[in-house]
């Protein structure tokens, strides 16, 4: 279930497009390293050199009630990794975020005494503080210093190492004045929620702001999820549909980012998203409906001051944040007296000047990938590592 012909390998496991953007790098460095790759991984790491032991699709959910939906593949997923894992062949093993498959690996690996680089470990100063438990003795790769204080305080050993977004070119913002683009998130279920919930407030902003040429782009994150996007288009209006346009979002960070300085405006799913768009200068609300079971436990057991990641990387509110309750129609009530539609207003209205320049300084702190897996492979693969 490993490397073919027997050859030692370094196992990957990345579940969501966020993760597949973070290990693109890794998986090169490894490779350039004279080891094979293999494990879970998305378009970016396969074309980086890692050979899929599990379908890519199947992974990115999110949330308890999406989870449990799909128990069944993602139980079999996990068995086929958890093989690799144990194969004699293989040297170490790679995880990058996905805490649901990682910290199963993670415990696995520390019983076979193999070595482990958890990169982007699980958000223990938001909730499950208890994970740290296990993650100590390991090496942990964070890319902001938050997350380096909160590590230390329950014993851990995380580096701060540079985000992949820390060298993409900022490009010039040229805005088309009615558009409205949305990032629904990579994850099906969580994705088709966040469209349902924000299509026609989306639809709103953009002819308010150009009657006539007004219209809503969904960005999906690839084609799978984009003609899932088209049929809930298709459900719609025929008045509101002809104005909402698919694309499956450039595989590039500059070209996405390219793509996204078009917008006026861009209702975003927490992730990576986030950080992308306000690198493109984009005026952003950063919004999500999650499923009923998630949003009750989160109520209870998340404690964080902010889900959006400009804005905890900077510790401001630079962009405004909105959680759906699950049964709460579009564009009702939220919060304090507040709605997304009158987010969106404010936020077309923000000055983001210096907002892209402040975000990117941010990431770029902390040693480069090809530091990080030089030190982490040198370790075990004597005169591999160059």
């Amino acid at each position: 279930m490993g490397s073919p012909g027997g050859k030692p390998f370094v196992l990957f496991c990345a579940g969501e497009d966020s993760g597949d953007i973070l290990g693109e790098a890794l998986v090169r460095e490894t490779v350039a390293a004279g080891l094979e790759t293999c494990g879970a991984g998305g378009m970016r790491m396969q074309g980086a050199g890692l050979r899929p032991l599990v379908n890519f699709e199947h992974l990115p959910v999110s949330g308890f009630g999406d989870v449990l939906a799909s128990c069944g593949t993602l139980r079999k997923d996990l068995d086929v990794l958890c093989s690799a894992l144990r194969d004699e062949c293989c040297l170490a093993l790679l995880a990058i975020d996905y805490p649901g498959f990682n910290m199963k690996l993670v415990r696995l690996a520390k019983r076979l005494g193999k070595p482990v680089l958890y990169v982007a470990p699980p958000q223990i100063w938001a909730w499950k503080q208890g994970r740290a438990k296990l993650l100590r003795g390991i090496p942990l790769a964070v890319f902001f210093d938050f997350e380096v204080d909160a590590y230390r305080k329950f014993g851990c050993e995380p580096c701060l190492i540079q985000h992949p977004l820390a060298g993409a070119r900022l490009p010039v913002r040229r805005p088309a004045r009615g558009e409205v683009l949305l990032l629904p998130g990579s994850r099906h279920a969580q994705a088709a929620r966040n469209i349902r919930a924000f299509l026609k407030t989306a639809l709103d902003v953009a002819c308010r702001m150009d009657a006539e040429n007004g219209k809503v782009t969904i960005l999906a994150a690839r084609e799978s999820l984009q003609v899932s996007f088209m049929e809930i288009v298709r459900s719609q209006p025929a008045q509101s549909a002809c104005r909402v346009k698919v694309e499956v979002a450039p595989a590039g960070v500059e070209e996405r980012l390219e793509r996204y300085s078009q917008a006026a405006l861009a209702l975003v799913c927490p992730g990576t998203a986030t950080l992308e768009v306000s690198l493109a200068g984009v005026p952003m609300v950063i919004c999500t409906k999650p499923d009923f079971l998630t949003y009750a436990l989160g109520k209870m057991l998340v404690r964080t001051g902010y889900f959006g990641l400009p804005n905890l990387v900077t510790g401001k509110d630079v962009f405004e944040e909105i959680i759906v309750p699950p049964l709460m129609r579009a564009g009702a009530g939220i919060g304090a007296g507040e709605n997304l539609a009158a987010a969106c207003r404010r936020a077309v209205e923000k000055d983001m000047d210096g907002v892209a320049q402040s975000v990117q300084g941010i990431l770029a702190r902390g040693q480069t990938s090809r530091e990080l897996m030089l030190e982490f492979l040198g370790k075990f693969v004597e005169g591999q590592a160059h």
